[in-house]
């Protein structure tokens, strides 16, 4: 298979792309704007993707780490399909905006610790006393007394002035995503390497 030129390797990553792109608006149409039994129908249709084999997978698992390793160093092959290298990026992306989502939402609940779960009810009502519905409505709902003024408090008016609270507005939290702390966050330790990054911690 002859080497591709750079400026061809670029095209047709640029096409993949496209490709990809032009599939997910055409998903979408057909999602919105079709009948949802004929849409059904056109998914029902028999799909030629294929599951990946065990058995490839652990056949080609040490040049897959290998390739991996030179798509994150930024060092692609000239004979390497623009694909390949298109589904590498779609799939780092993927994993950084599921790392962000992660440390973002441990950051927000670090606040909430101190709140408890649960709030504490009385575990048994006295229902000794309860024998008619009347009794139990007013077992649940509050009786309040409403007190006539006598004539001199009639003749009074009174106006009360309330003291209007600062009304507090929300403030968004400054999350600092690019914390040193976070780049090893949920790394498994390996028991026959010593990471450097545990021995920092320590």
């Amino acid at each position: 298979m002859a080497e591709q030129p750079p400026e061809n390797h670029n095209q047709n990553q640029n096409n993949v792309k496209s490709y990809n792109q032009f599939n997910y608006v055409d998903q979408l149409t057909l999602e919105c704007l079709m009948n949802k039994d004929q849409y059904s129908l056109h998914m029902k249709k028999p799909t030629t993707s294929k599951k990946i084999n065990n058995s490839d997978r652990k056949f080609y698992k040490k040049r897959i780490y290998d390739l991996t390793k030179q798509l994150l160093n930024n060092q692609p092959t000239e004979k390497m399909f623009p694909d390949v290298v298109f589904s590498f990026e779609s799939y780092i992306k993927a994993c950084i905006d599921y790392f962000k989502v992660l440390d973002k939402s441990d950051i927000l609940q670090q606040d909430y610790q101190d709140i408890p779960g649960e709030e504490s009810f009385p575990a048994e009502l006295n229902t000794d006393h309860i024998s008619t519905p009347q009794d139990a409505d007013q077992l649940m709902l509050r009786s309040i007394k409403i007190q006539e003024p006598n004539a001199l408090e009639k003749l009074v008016k009174r106006t009360s002035t309330k003291l209007k609270k600062p009304m507090i507005l929300p403030r968004e939290k400054d999350i600092n995503l690019k914390d040193p702390n976070l780049k090893n966050k949920g790394i498994r330790k390996k028991n026959n390497i010593n990471n450097k990054y545990e021995d920092e911690k320590k």
